[in-house]
């Protein structure tokens, strides 16, 4: 059942629902975590279309297209429409869209990069079909494709030296390097799962250059999809996973809110670090988000037991102050002996 006073949950006492138009949703990490959905996400989703908010449903995950999200989503049981869905991938080809982009792209990653490019008639290499080695012989004799423009690299589970080889040939040739996110890698089951960043640096390191744009969060480029897409920046929440892109995002497009939840890759440790790092004045410091959360359903007080939102302010505490945030902790089930973040964080907005 959704809460009679929803309006009025939001992040506690600090933001209601009124001060927001719009909910900019990351999904690995907030939603679902690879099949499996988060607790709460499905009821959250709810409540927030009951209560008149647009939603948009922004990932870094290059492996589905568009499409293909529809069905994830229908298949947990979530109706979304397809233009709610920004991804990485859909971000790789509308970029080369906009360039009026007339050769063909070479392709490291998943079927979502293939199946977007597609959609917008631009044709795909073949590269390497399905070769697995490269020796020097195959080097020496590899036919590339002059008419090969572009190089889109992503999370490429069935990553391979051959495509790394013909991937590093074709940029070294002029060829367009396009990543699709920076995201080194994802939390899932036994640990952290590796990402596009980690295919992208190796075709970065292979070939000597650096992409020269990052499709997905937090890139400017995502950003103006957004913003040509009728999204007020200034009255909308971000909520995701993850400092260096989720909150990134947030903040480089002046969102009204940005909210960090720890159902994901970040934790508090990573916050506590971000705020030490802006305060010694470090121009590569992380940001720090403006309130963080468990997850998506405490961030609505859909689970108000549970609930851990807290006001990040740079300013310490005085010691009453942290004997309640560490009971607070505590009763949350937070681990307060490693949490120096949160008590950092007590305290109103500045």
């Amino acid at each position: 059942a959704l809460p009679a006073n929803a309006d009025a949950l939001l992040l506690d006492d600090g933001v209601s629902l009124a001060d927001v138009d719009c909910i900019v949703m990351d999904c690995d990490g907030v939603i679902w975590q690879g099949d499996t959905l988060l607790p709460g996400a499905r009821e959250s989703i709810a409540l927030l279309r009951e209560q008149g908010k647009r939603l948009v449903f922004v990932t870094n995950n290059s492996n589905k297209s568009r499409k293909q999200y529809v069905y994830k989503f229908e298949q947990l049981g979530i109706a979304v429409e397809k233009e709610e869905i920004f991804s990485a991938a859909f971000a790789a080809a509308a970029y080369l869209k906009t360039r009026k982009f007339a050769k063909k792209a070479f392709v490291v990653g998943g079927r979502g990069i293939v199946d977007e490019l597609n959609d917008m008639q631009i044709e795909v290499d073949p590269g390497v079909f399905n070769a697995v080695q490269c020796t020097e012989t195959d080097w020496e004799d590899m036919f590339l494709d002059d008419d090969v423009g572009a190089v889109i690299v992503g999370q490429d589970v069935a990553f391979t030296y051959a495509k790394l080889a013909y991937a590093s040939l074709a940029i070294q040739r002029g060829a367009a390097f396009v990543a699709t996110n920076p995201d080194a890698a994802d939390a899932l089951g036994p640990g952290m799962m590796p990402g596009a960043g980690a295919i992208v640096a190796a075709v970065e390191t292979a070939s000597g250059v650096s992409p020269e744009m990052y499709a997905g969060k937090p890139s400017a480029f995502l950003l103006e999809l957004l913003k040509g897409n009728h999204v007020d920046m200034s009255r909308t929440l971000v909520v995701g996973d993850r400092l260096d892109t989720d909150v990134a995002f947030g903040k480089a497009g002046g969102a009204g809110v940005t909210v960090l939840t720890l159902s994901g890759v970040s934790t508090l440790d990573d916050v506590d670090e971000a705020i030490e790092a802006q305060r010694a004045g470090e121009e590569d410091a992380p940001p720090v988000p403006d309130f963080i959360v468990q997850g998506l359903p405490q961030m609505l007080g859909l689970e108000p037991e549970d609930a851990a939102a807290m006001e990040l302010v740079e300013e310490s505490v005085d010691e009453e102050d942290e004997d309640a945030l560490g009971e607070y902790l505590e009763e949350e089930g937070f681990d307060d002996d490693e949490d120096q973040a949160a008590r950092d964080a007590f305290g109103g907005r500045d």
